[in-house]
């Protein structure tokens, strides 16, 4: 996985501060891969308990955080948000996060 710790225990903490504390986020797509090179930042976060704004106001804020960070700064960026509140069934790029990605937590990847 290429993430630095400094930037595997960001994300997961910008996640819970604003997508609220059961939140959780994967890293998927080609970061995954060690022997990859290059690449953006392929993140699912899944959230059930925010509305649709809410989840885009929160991406929209997560976003700018991860941004202003030194770790990530001028780097590709793209959230995928799944919510069971809006997708009962997952859509093929969440199943596919859910299952090749690895999941953040603040303790390291799970």
């Amino acid at each position: 996985m290429r993430l630095t710790p400094v930037q595997q225990q960001l994300v997961p903490r910008l996640v819970r501060r604003h997508f609220g504390q059961r939140a959780r986020v994967w890293l998927f797509g080609s970061r995954v891969d060690d022997r990859a090179r290059g690449g953006d930042f392929d993140f699912l976060v899944r959230c059930d308990d925010l509305s649709a704004t809410g989840l885009v106001q929160a991406k929209m804020d997560l976003l700018a955080d991860l941004h202003d960070s030194p770790d990530f700064e001028d780097e590709r960026l793209d959230v995928v948000l799944y919510s069971t509140l809006l997708d009962p069934q997952p859509r093929p790029i969440h199943q596919a996060a859910l299952t090749e990605g690895v999941e953040l937590t603040e303790g390291g990847h799970g």
